[in-house]
């Protein structure tokens, strides 16, 4: 009883602290779900927005005005929006299915600063970022600069990341580590199709 007492004797002496505290938690609490909330209307917003403009686009497709709408309404709302680097990742494809490699190349460094800045949750799509970054560098002949983005862990596209360190190797004329390269990749796809390209690279190193 002297402990209850002791509790109920300091809530009466400090009950004015309690209450202010509370009320400043409460507040705190209240702000936090208010940003909360407005951040994920507009990551709605944004997604609404974005999947707007992927519905009309295709390989064969590409309404260049509707992106450039699409791009700023967005970069409006957030300009760091995940949707923001996956409008750059699809310019990108324009650029390479033009053959304006620098402009793509621009683009796809460009969504990779912003998937900087972002937690780990989107390490699968910086992963394919550098996967095309590589492979843009690879047809330019800079091969040092391939290098350099493939020097970084890789987890779920570990296999592609072989198959273009192979590449780089066989430009190289380096033909015993890339099928090193080319061999690692094939004992860990499980892909057939992947499999086909593949063995096709070791058929051609053998010639």
């Amino acid at each position: 009883m002297s402990f209850l007492n002791k509790i109920y004797n300091w809530f009466l002496s400090n009950y004015i602290k309690v209450i202010v505290f509370l009320t400043i938690l409460i507040a705190i609490y209240g702000v936090y779900l208010y940003f909360f909330f407005i951040n994920q209307k507009k990551d709605q917003t944004s997604g609404d927005l974005f999947m707007n403009f992927y519905n009309t686009y295709s390989d064969l497709s590409f309404n260049e005005q509707l992106y450039k709408d699409t791009f700023d309404q967005i970069s409006q709302i957030d300009d760091s929006s995940i949707y923001i680097v996956m409008l750059k990742s699809i310019n990108a494809k324009e650029f390479v299915k033009n053959e304006d490699l620098d402009k793509a190349l621009i683009e796809l460094s460009n969504a990779r600063e912003i998937l900087n800045s972002k937690n780990q949750n989107f390490s699968f799509l910086k992963e394919i970022i550098n996967l095309r970054m590589a492979n843009i560098f690879i047809v330019l002949e800079d091969l040092e600069s391939a290098k350099n983005i493939l020097e970084v862990p890789f987890s779920t596209n570990l296999v592609n990341k072989l198959i273009l360190q192979g590449d780089i190797l066989t430009k190289e004329n380096n033909f015993i580590e890339a099928k090193q390269k080319y061999n690692q990749a094939l004992e860990k796809t499980a892909n057939e199709s992947q499999k086909k390209l593949i063995n096709l690279k070791i058929s051609t190193l053998m010639k």
